[in-house]
């Protein structure tokens, strides 16, 4: 399996895994009031019913939009209220399907670089013309460590912080906005086509050069996947903790190791810097997009009315 997939495949393995044992103990839908809300997050809920609607249809409009409700993967059955992200199997377990798949398209190319094996500098542009022939296998592998670094510590993290379940909903949801990074940067990798740095120069062998591989340097996969993990990371911890100074530290720790695994790339002649700025830029993006999408069934709403004033802890299932 290519490495930038390898931690997200491992946490979506986890999580399938648990689905089974969170549904099985998950509490079930209930009938909800008449006049509560319809919602996507709660589709069992149906509009409020004119008076003179016949109880029979109203009922069978509940029986509808029960048969029509996504499946919730509770993040913790034995606490309900625990504010973990919501998920669905129908949505989420199909989004990381996706995901794996496109982020492996890049195993499909078997065409060398239009250049190989040795390219001429002159056609880039001056920040990447600085590290055009950088080859270095030892400053590769330490931007493999540092991305199953970031990778493992986001998972132990929430998994410290949450316990098992709600740790693996949140982990899932990293996973994703990782696996949704790589998949981003393979297509984008795909259609660029652009020679790697160590195809401007004679360092590396010439098997490497004449490789597949070689022709993928637009945008950087590890760099894109490191920071998704971490600002996926620091945006859930956001969430958790909102008065905490915890979340800021995450982000710090783990934008520094993000930006390890894009300096080793492209020290190791594996990426230019624009490659490894295009990857930044997009694994932020998508580190922010992909949670803000999911909501915990946990919300605090505000109570006013008739002698009340306060706030109320709604749950959705």
């Amino acid at each position: 399996m290519h490495t930038p997939t390898v931690v997200c495949s491992a946490l979506v393995i986890a999580w399938v895994g648990s689905v089974g044992i969170a549904r099985a103990e998950a509490p079930t839908v209930q009938d909800a009031p008449n006049d509560a809300p319809t919602s996507a997050a709660n589709p069992s809920v149906i509009a409020p019913p004119s008076p003179e609607a016949p109880p029979q249809k109203v009922e069978d409009a509940k029986r509808t939009a029960k048969a029509a409700a996504l499946t919730p993967i509770v993040p913790s059955p034995k606490n309900p209220l625990h504010p973990a992200f919501q998920l669905y199997a129908e949505i989420d377990l199909p989004i990381l399907g996706i995901g794996i798949v496109f982020a492996e398209a890049r195993l499909t190319r078997t065409q060398p670089a239009f250049c190989a094996p040795l390219c001429d500098p002159a056609g880039l542009n001056a920040i990447d013309r600085a590290t055009a022939g950088y080859w270095s296998p030892g400053w590769q592998t330490a931007s493999d460590y540092g991305l199953y670094a970031i990778g493992v510590g986001a998972a132990t993290l929430l998994f410290v912080d949450e316990g098992f379940l709600p740790g693996l909903n949140d982990a899932a949801v990293v996973a994703e906005a990782g696996l949704a990074a790589t998949a981003a940067a393979t297509v984008m990798t795909l259609a660029a086509g652009r020679p790697r740095p160590y195809l401007y120069g004679d360092k590396a062998p010439l098997s490497d050069r004449n490789s597949a591989d070689a022709g993928l340097s637009f945008l950087s996969s590890h760099a894109a996947i490191s920071f998704a993990i971490a600002t996926s990371t620091f945006v859930t911890m956001r969430r958790l903790h909102p008065r905490s100074n915890a979340p800021w530290i995450v982000m710090a720790v783990g934008g520094a190791m993000a930006s390890f695994v894009g300096a080793a790339r492209v020290l190791g002649g594996m990426h230019f810097i624009t490659d490894v700025v295009g990857g930044a830029v997009v694994g932020t993006s998508l580190g922010v997009l992909v949670p803000s999408l999911h909501r915990s069934p946990v919300a605090i709403v505000p109570i006013a009315g008739d002698g009340q004033r306060g706030i109320a802890l709604s749950a959705r299932f």
